[in-house]
């Protein structure tokens, strides 16, 4: 699924600060969740801080995103796929039983509308790409729903998948730590605001 990063034309989004400041300062490569504000409506978003940062002709030309759910009768870890054409593909495992992945993939699937950002600290450069309103993408999130929201793995479970996924990647690539997944007032944006100017 290609994307287009977004341009000067675009409004402003609008973060929480505090989740910025400890995304930024969190070991990569990791990967997180949260809400963004664009023209006075909440979309969901994932954020990817990757290692080696991905170059700019790269980011030009899109990503395709996979995503399945792995799992028992029992319990279930949902699985991103971030393949960067020409580049490398990147992974992340979170696990559905955590409020904050709840309320962001609700909204993902609710409004058809979400971003994910590719941030790079040292330059200061975060690209944006933006979901195509109507796709379907989120598909088997959609169809897994119901299963999703009552969710009860522990963080064992969570920890074995996530040891299993990495022994043998598929599809190969780099796995990303999974971060800001604790403070659910990090999906506030009434007041400790923080706004991003697309580039």
């Amino acid at each position: 699924m290609p994307k287009t990063p977004m341009n000067q034309a675009l409004p402003f989004l609008t973060v929480n600060r505090s989740f910025l400041a400890e995304f930024i300062a969190a070991e990569k490569p990791c990967c997180a969740l949260g809400m963004v504000e664009v023209e006075d409506q909440q979309c969901g978003f994932m954020a990817l801080r990757p290692e080696p940062m991905i170059p700019p002709g790269v980011t030009d030309r899109g990503f395709n995103l996979g995503h399945t759910l792995f799992g028992t009768s029992t319990y279930e870890v949902i699985h991103f796929a971030f393949e960067f054409y020409g580049f490398k593909t990147f992974n992340v495992l979170i696990n559905p039983n955590n409020l904050i992945v709840q309320a962001v993939l609700k909204r993902m699937i609710e409004t058809g509308d979400y971003f994910f950002f590719a941030i790079d600290e040292q330059t200061g450069i975060a690209t944006a790409f933006r979901s195509e309103i109507g796709d379907d993408t989120l598909h088997n999130l959609t169809e897994n729903w119901e299963r999703i929201q009552r969710s009860s793995t522990t963080e064992d479970q969570y920890h074995q998948v996530m040891l299993k996924f990495a022994a043998n990647p598929h599809p190969p690539g780099i796995l990303l730590k999974w971060v800001c997944q604790d403070d659910i007032e990090y999906l506030d944006l009434r007041e400790d605001r923080m706004d991003l100017t697309p580039a």
